[in-house]
């Protein structure tokens, strides 16, 4: 009987009101402990737009992003890192001139420049210096109506009888475009433009 009191005793004088007992936290798992990334910083061209550093030119902007011209030189063979690292610096160098998208395994250069300062056979230069040949321009032009392929097939066939170009990339009735590549020595953009618009097609003009 002693011995049952002796129990209650020491059970109620270890009870404490109010104390609970704290569970015992467990390890955190290999992906709980993980850190999310942030979803713009999986993205960083997102998050330098969020951040401000990316922003659109106003409609007064007079530099040659908005107000100069575009050219896209088509190059023999394929251009490798070192190539596009030559192309860069050399196009980098000059005033009025802006390259865009110049990398490795393409074989294309695409170029941002002013007329007034530079001219197309210019640039041309610039890339031979480089150790490049140049077969062709390439040119793009939005065409209402291209909207079947019949009349794709119009704007192909005048296409082809257009001396100076040598070769057709595509002539899209779902993206409304054709992209050519074309000699400028032997045709132009304007002669272009007026066979595209012998169909029943027409260049629209930016």
């Amino acid at each position: 009987m002693k011995a049952l009191f002796l129990f209650l005793f020491l059970c109620i004088a270890n009870y404490s009101p109010g104390e609970e007992k704290k569970p015992v936290p467990s390890p955190p798992s290999e992906h709980e402990g993980a850190k999310q990334l942030c979803p713009l910083c999986k993205l960083p061209g997102r998050a330098n737009l969020f951040a401000g550093t990316v922003s659109r030119c106003p409609l007064t902007c007079s530099k040659i992003c908005c107000k100069g011209k575009s050219i896209v030189l088509v190059i023999e063979g394929i251009i490798d890192s070192n190539g596009a690292s030559r192309i860069n610096s050399a196009l980098s160098g000059m005033e009025g001139v802006q390259p865009q998208n110049t990398g490795p395994d393409s074989s294309h250069v695409r170029i941002r420049y002013a007329p007034k300062k530079i001219t197309k056979e210019k640039l041309r230069d610039i890339i031979r210096r480089c150790g490049f040949g140049i077969t062709g321009e390439q040119e793009t032009y939005a065409i209402e109506g291209l909207n079947t392929q019949a009349l794709a097939d119009k704007v192909e066939a005048a296409l082809r009888k257009e001396p100076g170009i040598t070769s057709i990339e595509t002539v899209c009735p779902v993206n409304q475009k054709a992209i050519v590549v074309f000699d400028p020595l032997k045709t132009s953009t304007e002669k272009i433009a007026a066979a595209i618009n012998s169909t029943p097609c027409r260049v629209m003009r930016p």
